[in-house]
């Protein structure tokens, strides 16, 4: 724990919550009841060149009433030239297909059918297809704001199209209002409105994601569902228009649209018809539309005068998931081990159903009772699910070297990480009451309480109803009878034990449907125990707005911010706290039994923990010891099927002949950072053979290699790449890492010789929000629309050589092109819009010469090129920041500046503020304001006025100080 380490300086951050007043304004009436869907479905596809301006060359749809087809034919762009239009409708005539212009489709199909027929309009990444037929495109406005809106015709009359990224799979679609008065004079004395008419889009890929879990292509989601037709195979996109290229587009439609039937008829047996089809987005979607059919009403809506000052208490206890490496860079024999449905499991043990279906939530003063609980709970005492049930408190204490969750800057350029570290603050700090006993476990004595607040449910909802989960009837859940999350993880558990049954028989056709069965319910159980309680939704405004935020002091204060954050309709963030704060605690105990036993760990990732051999302890010690610790967590098991908790990894067991056998083999771990490690056997020759991989910090790159290509010297994977979860490439990568690790060298690790690695390092994304379609604003100046780099079309980001520009920051980019080498030449900068030579780009092996010794932050010893046991740093809290969402793929940020601003800052309380100012007054006295402002990279004029009280800082002002005031101390 290295408890004895000299404490450092360091800004820490909570989460807050941010309160804007509603304006009562009148609000307008359409569109407040929605069209339903017609009969018809509209599918297409749209075919683009694979140069940087991936324009339309032609596209494929079909048009159905009631499942039959009506109408299908090609969709043309008007600059395919002649021999391919010929082409195209020689081929149509003989399909008896229609043939129309981009222009003819939207006014002659897409308008008729996707707007005044009510039609769903289908696609497999429609976002891409719907910017391709699109005329012009502006920034969208109001809710939608950060999207994109596209006009697809001249006429004022046609709506417009929204869209607004979510994530990268899925998307907010809709059609706005037209112009003009849609509702009658009668109508309008009478006082009816007409509804807007929003669409009804559904996206495939998305809708498998939700519906399936995980991501997935048209080929693999033909291939899982069976369809009757499968995707063709084409070597000719974006090349000239063949019969084999025509056939390849019609068939992909085809496809799209047996798979869209499937899975719309999978949702309809599910009977949840609270929520329509289009508006499932995600796991989380499918999550909230059960909720809904069970008749659970959002705790917000129930509780609205629930005080923000409270509110902003419970968020500054909320950290997420734990993880972090203990034995970095050394090669170590593990057991790698995960806990049963962490969350579910969590909700489960602390009776957390409850709140869920209860009227509101109450809360009472529980200092006492809290203090005499902490002093007297033990390890033995944790193995009682009654004691889960006492930890739904918070508690409130002055950290003086307590291990507890820490959200800090642990490296100076690095984004918000958080640790598990022992803590000191003068101001006191709030957290679960399950994270105050694991700092009990962890650094061995009791935290003191200076306040603390016991929560409990009241009431239970009226009209509640049961429902068929996956409408199984086997599946039924009594949301007044069952504990919601218990009964999904015990269905799951005996399908399991049938689709196991089924797979042993050889019963394919039963396998398949019982292997969909325990997806769906494992969905459920995950998306409804969990991040539905925690869902923000941040939009960005066009300009700075007042908010009143409010944190661990309970106190608020005003600030302004760009992007405000407006929780979701079961937004519960008591819930999502103490979720969290179980399952940290969780793996409190299973480190604290580990030490206890003798034996140590290697890193720990939310739910998963790999035990770790001592050097010297003989293996069949080790595993009995891991057996024992394992098995503690028996009694807690809260199941039918009392099955371990504390579970076995498959990665554990030996692989013979490509299968999974049922015997343990040794396995071995190399941890680098959180969330970057292998896992790995070892054969007689010394050579290793992979298990499991981490692909984080890759998966931003575009592949140097297809799989064909890979060297002969390495490998072949012994397991599928779906179960090592990494690309072929990564899975070269990591070999060579490890390869290393086990040799002489492991700090040089041979990259030369793999393919494409002297390549420039690229990654590609997708133009999904003006921000980043603006990188192309000098690009597409005084271009015809047709020829810029348009919405939803790839972008390429490179890594600059820091020799060459050490001084410019560049941010090279270029338009997307296929063939890599001609789009190379087309980089520039996207900040001043000047060329970028090739050679001033990193190359793969350049950008990932480092990728194997990546710091652990977080504790000493884990530094570039230290081995080794890691400590935990012990933090001074020099000031509190106030954040709101963290930001997703910060790491991919850090290497290609996709959006430093997408994290919401709040800014200091007022207290801390002063603070920082009077540092910054003390070091102008000693330093010199010049060399103070060139510290903290303001500028001199700024640190002048802020020193003589001439200007008030704003919250990215001191937000910048106080990040710095280690350094100014």
């Amino acid at each position: 724990m290295n408890l004895m380490a000299s404490p450092e300086s360091l800004p820490i951050a909570v989460r807050a919550y941010a309160h804007k007043p509603k304006k009562h304004k009148r609000t307008r009436q359409h569109g407040r009841q929605p069209i339903g869907p017609s009969d018809r479905v509209l599918i297409f596809d749209i075919e683009t060149t694979t140069n940087a301006l991936q324009q339309p060359k032609f596209g494929a749809y079909q048009a159905r009433k009631s499942g039959k087809l009506r109408e299908a034919g090609f969709i043309y762009d008007p600059s395919l030239d002649d021999s391919e239009l010929a082409t195209l409708r020689a081929y149509a005539d003989a399909h008896d297909l229609e043939v129309l212009t981009v222009k003819d489709f939207v006014e002659g199909v897409f308008f008729p059918y996707a707007y005044e027929l009510g039609a769903y309009c289908v696609g497999f990444n429609l976002p891409f297809d719907l910017s391709r037929i699109a005329i012009d495109h502006n920034s969208a406005r109001g809710s939608m704001r950060g999207g994109f809106s596209l006009e697809l015709s001249k006429h004022k009359w046609r709506p417009r199209i929204q869209i607004k990224h979510l994530n990268n799979r899925s998307a907010l679609i809709r059609f706005t209002v037209p112009h003009g008065q849609r509702t009658s004079r009668t109508r309008r004395k009478r006082g009816r409105k007409v509804p807007a008419r929003r669409g009804h889009f559904v996206d495939v890929r998305t809708l498998a994601g939700a519906l399936l879990g995980g991501s997935w292509s048209l080929e693999r989601l033909a291939e899982n569902l069976d369809t009757e037709h499968k995707k063709l195979g084409t070597e000719e996109h974006g090349g000239p228009v063949t019969e084999e290229y025509l056939q390849y587009a019609t068939r992909d439609v085809q496809v799209t649209w047996e798979c869209f039937e499937q899975l719309r008829k999978q949702y309809e047996s599910y009977e949840l018809t609270e929520t329509p089809v289009e508006k499932i987005y995600s796991e989380a979607s499918l999550g909230k539309a059960y909720l809904r059919q069970m008749g659970v009403r959002p705790w917000r809506e129930l509780q609205p005068n629930f005080p923000p000052e409270l509110l902003g208490i419970i968020m500054s206890t909320y950290y997420g998931g734990r993880s972090e490496v203990h034995i970095r860079r050394e090669v170590s024999q593990v057991l790698y081990c995960d806990f049963l449905s962490m969350y579910p499991t969590a909700c489960t043990l602390m009776k957390l159903w409850p709140f869920v279906i209860a009227e509101g939530i109450k809360w009472r003063d529980a200092t006492e009772e809290v203090q005499r609980f902490l002093e007297d709970v033990t390890l033995e005492d944790l193995q009682s699910p009654e004691t889960w049930r006492m930890l739904c408190a918070l508690v409130r204490i002055r950290p003086e070297g307590d291990i507890v969750p820490v959200r800090g800057h642990y490296r100076e350029e690095s984004q918000y990480s958080i640790g598990t570290n022992p803590l000191t603050h003068d101001e006191p700090l709030w957290y679960t009451l399950a994270d105050c006993v694991a700092d009990k476990l962890l650094a061995g004595k009791t935290p003191k309480v200076l306040k603390a607040l016991r929560f409990e449910p009241v009431g239970v909802q009226d009209d509640l109803k049961p429902i068929n989960i996956a409408c199984n009837s086997d599946y039924r859940v009594d949301p007044y009878q069952d504990d919601f999350y218990k009964r999904l993880i015990d269905l799951r558990s005996e399908v399991k034990a049938k689709l196991k049954a089924a797979k042993k028989a050889g019963d394919e056709a039963l396998a398949a449907r019982l292997e969909a069965e325990q997806r769906a319910l494992k969905l459920c159980a995950n998306a409804t125990s969990y991040g539905i309680f925690v869902e923000l939704n941040v939009t960005e405004q066009d300009k700075p707005q007042e908010v009143t935020c409010f944190g661990p002091s309970g106190q608020g204060f005003k600030t302004r911010v760009r992007n405000l954050e407006r929780p979701g309709p079961y937004f519960h963030p008591l819930l999502a706290t103490l979720i969290t704060g179980g399952a940290r605690l969780m793996l409190a105990i299973t480190e604290h039994l580990a030490e206890q036993s003798g034996i140590s760990w290697a890193f720990c990732d939310t739910d998963s923990m790999a035990l770790a051999k001592p050097e010297e302890m003989d293996e069949a010690e080790f595993l009995e010891r891991a057996k024992r610790v394992r098995e503690w967590f028996t009694p807690l098991n809260p199941y039918e099927h009392k099955g371990s908790l504390f579970k076995l990894e498959d990665a554990n067991y030996r692989v013979e002949g490509g299968k999974l056998v049922d015997q343990l083999g040794p396995l071995y771990c190399l941890a680098i950072s959180a969330k970057r490690y292998a896992l790995f056997n070892v054969d007689k020759r010394g050579h290793s053979a992979l298990r499991k991989v981490s692909a984080h910090g890759l998966g931003h790159l575009l592949p140097p290699y297809e799989d064909k290509e890979a060297p002969r010297n390495i490998p072949k994977p012994v397991v599928l790449l779906s179960e090592l979860e990494a690309e072929r490439w990564q899975h070269d990568l990591w070999y060579r890492i490890v390869e290393a690790a086990l040799g002489d060298t492991p700090e040089q690790v041979r990259l030369d010789d793999l393919p494409g690695f002297q390549k420039p390092a690229v990654s590609r994304y997708a133009a999904t929000t003006p921000n980043l379609l603006r990188w192309f604003k000098e690009h597409n100046r005084d271009k015809p629309y047709q020829e810029q780099v348009k919405p939803f079309g790839f972008l390429l980001a490179y890594h600059p050589n820091p020799l060459s520009f050490a001084k410019t920051g560049s941010k090279p980019v270029s338009a997307y092109d296929k063939n890599l080498d001609r789009a190379v030449t087309g980089c520039f900068d996207r900040q001043s819009g000047e060329p970028v030579e090739p050679q001033a780009l990193k190359t793969y092996q350049e950008a990932l010469a480092q990728y194997h010794l990546h710091p652990e932050a977080k504790f000493h010893n884990g530094d570039y090129l230290d081995r080794g046991i890691t400590h935990r740093r012990h933090i001074v809290a020099t000031a509190v920041e106030h954040i709101g969402k963290e930001a997703n793929r910060w790491e991919e940020q850090f290497y290609v500046g996709l959006d430093h601003e997408a994290q919401t800052d709040y800014g200091l309380a007022p207290e801390d503020s002063e603070r920082v100012l009077s540092t910054l007054r003390v070091a102008c006295d000693q330093l010199g304001q010049r060399a103070v402002a060139k510290s903290v990279r303001m500028s001199l004029r700024d640190v002048s006025a802020l020193v003589q009280g001439k200007r008030k800082p704003t919250p990215l002002m001191l937000t910048k100080l106080y990040r710095m005031v280690p350094r100014l101390e």
